[in-house]
């Protein structure tokens, strides 16, 4: 409900598929969230380990996200932990639907500016061409991954006290 009254009003890409991956993403995004808490309070037993945890693995997925280390400026040998962040997945999926296809003209001081928006992507770290792989199918994978992991966890590890 958020998406659909949010998207117009933004003024986003005024597209009917466009819409769709953008809510498709919010949608994915909310679930892995949901099963990476779902998870950590299954496995923990005290409340206050559990939001401690929770608080640590939310913050590192912030830190991934893009926004504030972007993917260029990290050792080769740790740009991993962007693949990880469904954070990012997430971020990357919502800005490459937004401005994959998007052209800026500008006119400034007598120079006419023809940019597109996916130099601005590469520019931030952002790999233009990664909507469907790997972030929407990463957020998938990893609420798969994350829900299935509960089960487990609550089905083997966690006993019924009467």
């Amino acid at each position: 409900m958020f998406g659909g009254i949010v998207y117009g009003l933004v003024g986003l890409v005024p597209t009917v598929p466009g819409f769709w991956k953008f809510m498709l993403t919010l949608v994915l995004f909310n679930l892995t969230t949901a099963s990476v808490v779902l998870l950590l309070s299954i496995a923990f037993a005290s409340i206050s380990l559990a939001s401690l945890v929770g608080t640590l693995v939310m913050l590192f997925n912030l830190l991934f996200t893009g926004l504030l280390i972007n993917r260029d400026s990290v050792v080769p040998a740790m740009q991993w932990l962007h693949t990880i962040s469904f954070f990012h997945a997430a971020f990357e999926a919502l800005a490459v639907n937004e401005l994959r296809y998007l052209q800026l003209k500008e006119i400034k001081y007598g120079v006419e500016l023809d940019l597109p928006a996916a130099t601005i992507l590469s520019v931030f770290g952002l790999r233009a061409q990664s909507f469907w792989w790997p972030n929407i199918s990463l957020l998938a994978i990893f609420f798969v991954t994350f829900t299935t992991a509960s089960y487990v966890t609550l089905h083997f590890f966690v006993k019924e006290r009467r």
